[in-house]
């Protein structure tokens, strides 16, 4: 009986000491949250990068938050997506884009992530790039950058809109 008080006072003086955001924390399965600023900052700054090392002209790139779980619910993580237009020559096309992954391992992006895609995928750090080829259908080719689940801040009603990004 002894036992079980003292397993229960060292339990609930763990509960107040550790504070609501660290129990909020556990219980999604985040150890290390990062804040809305830092998710973004993690994928923009990679985003850049990565268009540098492409070095294609950028139709277009947007930033958005997004959710890794099932009915948009914390953790969230940000994500980038870089639009260009490939060359209209399918092989053209073709040969740009297999230019791509040699030029981003060069840039410290390796092959060997642990993250399972259709498409080609690469890591750095903790940021997964997608590299979708060009398809005659579509008129762009992208790159989605998706950062870490470890926003427990954001929510559903504070993830915010589409955000437009000018990389430089």
């Amino acid at each position: 009986m002894n036992r079980a008080l003292c397993a229960v006072i060292t339990i609930a003086t763990a509960t107040l000491l550790a504070g609501c955001d660290t129990l909020n924390a556990l219980a999604n399965g985040v150890l290390h949250p990062m804040t809305p600023q830092q998710s973004r900052s993690q994928v923009v700054d990679a985003a850049t990068e990565v268009s540098q090392l492409i070095a294609k002209p950028i139709e277009s790139a947007y930033f958005w938050r997004g959710s890794c779980s099932d009915g948009d619910q914390d953790p969230f993580r940000g994500e980038v997506r870089i639009s260009y237009r490939p060359p209209a020559d399918p092989r053209a096309a073709a040969a740009e884009f297999e230019d791509m992954t040699p030029r981003l391992r060069r840039g410290g992006w390796a092959a060997d992530s642990d993250f399972l895609s259709h498409s080609t995928a690469l890591t750095k750090g903790a940021v997964n790039a997608l590299l979708s080829p060009p398809d005659a259908s579509v008129a762009m080719a992208s790159v989605e950058l998706l950062g870490e689940c470890r926003d427990t801040t954001t929510t559903k009603a504070t993830k915010g809109d589409v955000e437009d990004l000018r990389l430089s």
